[in-house]
Formats: C-alpha cells, sequence, structure tokens
C-alpha cells in the first residue's frame, strides 16, 4: 500500500508540473510511447507479483502501467524554449577590427610574434 501511494504522490507531482509549461508535441509523443513501454513492464513486473491469480494480475497491471506510464512520460516531455531571440547588430561593435587581417592563415601585420601556419 505504501508503494502505490508513493506511486499516486510522483503521478499527481508530474501531472502538476506539466501543467504549468507548454510542451514540444514530438518530444511529448515519444515520451508517451517511452513510458508506456515502461509502464506496461512495471504493471505486469507489479501486477503479477501482487495478485493471486498471475494472469489476471498482469492484464491489469500491464493496462494501468501503460496508461500510467504516458501520463508521466507525457507530463515530463521537455518545455518549449521561452527566450527571446538575440538582435544581432548591423555593424561591427568595433569598428574596423578585422580590416587589417587577409583571408587564410596569414600572420597579422605588425606582429613578430605569430607563428607561421602549420606544413601541409
Amino acid at each position: 500500500m505504501r508503494f502505490a501511494s508513493l506511486v499516486g504522490i510522483a503521478a499527481v507531482a508530474a501531472a502538476l508540473s506539466a501543467c504549468v509549461h507548454p510542451v514540444d508535441p514530438e518530444d511529448a509523443a515519444e515520451r508517451a510511447v517511452g513510458g508506456a513501454a515502461v509502464g506496461t513492464a512495471l504493471g505486469v513486473f507489479i501486477g503479477t507479483a501482487g495478485s493471486i491469480n498471475d494472469a489476471i494480475g498482469a492484464v491489469i497491471g500491464a493496462e494501468a502501467g501503460a496508461a500510467l506510464g504516458a501520463f508521466i512520460g507525457v507530463a515530463t516531455a521537455a518545455r518549449v524554449p521561452d527566450y527571446h531571440p538575440i538582435a544581432v547588430p548591423a555593424q561591427a561593435v568595433i569598428p574596423r577590427f578585422y580590416d587589417n587581417w587577409p583571408p587564410g592563415y596569414h600572420a597579422l601585420p605588425g606582429n613578430p610574434e605569430t607563428q607561421p601556419p602549420p606544413a601541409g
């Protein structure tokens, strides 16, 4: 009975976290399938171990485990990013900073400490 109440509390906590933020539908679908698979396996195990008739316990455990696993999988899906895009400046932040840099592996003019490019 303690395990069942612990699972119930975990399911309610996961459900409440899903109510707070929008989720990505593709991620939610993948998590629902994965959660249903894990929930089915755990439900069959718990239903078989905890019932008098193993077959009936496995069937009931599989159905309940799949439903709870899918629900928890959707409830724990990743949220949609809610950040704002960063505005890129139209001009260089430091004017004429890159003007003296020739393309490729060339040393900067006036810098004798610059190493030559690797051979080959």
